[in-house]
């Protein structure tokens, strides 16, 4: 249950009500909220003094951990809004991001440094969070900046999957309604410990901090995000609530790992989520549940319970809070349009868009799907899925799904190529040491119709993917020379 006042900032108001409560654990131990406040403020300080001001946009480039918390709540403080920047990107790719966000000043890690040495951008501050905390003054100023509600709180690009990266706005309402739209499914305590699982330069990762931060929680920070690290903190911290990616759920199966005695639910979502590997899972009593959302919804916007994953494996579940979806539809499948509190307000720089995507107040996903007599959301095709050939809509994901239960596949990618006869085609790569395009396509026969078979398969040593399981295509398309 939430029960901040939603007045001031966050932060303030948790080290202010529950200041010995545990706000942070790492290797090094426990951080209560009211020294989280304190090393919080001391940074605010000491960006105030380098020429941070209220409205900048501030580019962090940081390793995964609970020191990029400070600095975004440092900023908060100010009133400055935080960019987090993909760290695996290439010099370029950020350059461009700072471009089109506007970044004013960009803080780096210094164990990144070296891997960006080369960025053409000179507004770059050191500032090393042990150091300032070191050197504390104890006459330091208090930061409590006024916080209102509507104003823009986060800059967080898209992950540019399937094109260029888009920076999507969000407001401390939005953040907020967020929180409390999973609170009504989950129903968040303080006594729970949240497991920073995910890299926080994309939605689902950052907002795991401001669940623990909102509801009055713990966070504990992981190594790194690696496999080894993730299982090594869940056996040893016991967290409540733990989001993963399916790669990492696959690996904790084939290792026969139980789930933690106090587990609540495992959140799921990111790349193509594979039945069987769900399946199993519940089987050994993981209780998985399968998640929808975007950045623009400000993560997840629906949740199947593990009580209905038997019953519904190919569901997305059910609204959580008070979000509403409809399905504009001229055929059978119909294009997913969401009205939330937990919109963002924007693309940054980029109104035609916004235009485009925000219409009265629905946010329209370019997801295809349904809805069931029961109220059961089904997402047939993510966003540039859908191929039409030979006038004929198709889902991308439907086809790797059926390609997936052949057994000698590891991984699929089915996409769309343009075509002057068909207008695109349907192609497939596929990660296999032994397969011959005859045998999946014999196999495809018996499972769907003719028209949805890919005409052409590629084989390939891996799928591009990023951390949060998304397919690259883009980077796919330019090793299969496509593009």
């Amino acid at each position: 249950m939430i029960t901040i006042s939603n007045k001031e900032h966050w932060l303030f108001e948790q080290a202010s009500k529950h200041p010995n409560n545990k706000a942070i654990q790492t290797e090094q131990g426990f951080i209560s909220y009211q020294k989280f406040f304190e090393e919080c403020n001391l940074s605010a300080n000491y960006l105030q003094t380098h020429g941070v001001k209220e409205n900048d946009h501030i580019g962090i480039l940081y390793s995964h951990s609970y020191k990029f918390f400070i600095i975004v709540n440092a900023l908060w403080f100010i009133g400055a809004i935080p960019v987090p920047l993909n760290t695996r990107k290439t010099t370029n790719e950020i350059e461009n991001e700072i471009h089109l966000a506007d970044i004013n000043i960009l803080i780096i890690d210094d164990a990144l440094k070296s891997q960006f040495s080369t960025l053409n951008f000179k507004n770059i501050l050191d500032i090393n969070v042990i150091k300032i905390h070191e050197t504390r003054d104890h006459n330091f100023i208090i930061q409590n900046s006024k916080f209102i509600i509507h104003n823009s709180a986060l800059i967080m690009f898209t992950s540019g999957s399937t094109g260029s990266s888009k920076a999507v706005v969000h407001t401390f309402q939005s953040l907020y309604e967020s929180v409390l739209a999973l609170d009504s499914f989950a129903q968040l305590s303080p006594n729970d410990i949240w497991l920073a699982s995910l890299p926080f330069y994309h939605i689902g990762g950052f907002m795991i901090l401001i669940r623990s931060l909102i509801a009055g929680s713990s966070i504990v920070f992981p190594a790194s995000i690696k496999f080894g690290e993730i299982n090594q903190t869940i056996k040893q911290s016991n967290p409540t609530f733990v989001s993963l990616v399916p790669t990492i759920l696959d690996r904790l199966i084939k290792g026969n790992i139980s789930p933690n005695k106090n587990l609540k639910y495992v959140f799921l979502g990111g790349g193509p989520l594979q039945n069987e590997l769900i399946m199993e899972a519940v089987e050994k009593l993981w209780p998985i549940v399968k998640v929808y959302g975007s950045t623009e919804t400000c993560s997840m916007i629906t949740a199947l319970h593990p009580d209905d994953i038997k019953s519904k494996p190919d569901s997305a579940g059910k609204l959580i809070g008070h979000n509403k979806i409809k399905i504009i539809s001229k055929n059978d499948l119909g294009e997913i349009a969401v009205s939330s509190k937990s919109l963002f307000q924007e693309y940054y720089n980029d109104q035609i868009t916004t235009n485009n995507k925000l219409q009265n107040g629905w946010y329209h996903t370019s997801d295809y799907g349904r809805i069931d007599d029961e109220g059961y959301i089904y997402i047939e095709s993510r966003r540039d899925d859908l191929i039409i050939s030979g006038g004929e809509n198709i889902s991308a994901y439907e086809v790797e799904l059926i390609i997936r239960k052949y057994p000698l596949v590891k991984d699929v990618l089915v996409f769309g190529h343009q075509d002057k006869t068909w207008g695109q085609i349907i192609c497939a790569a596929i990660v296999s040491e032994t397969i011959s395009e005859d045998a999946i396509k014999d196999f495809l026969k018996e499972k769907i119709a003719s028209y949805k078979i890919p005409k052409r398969f590629f084989t390939v040593d891996e799928i591009p993917r990023n951390e949060m399981g998304k397919a690259n295509r883009i980077e796919l398309l330019k090793q299969l020379k496509l593009s």
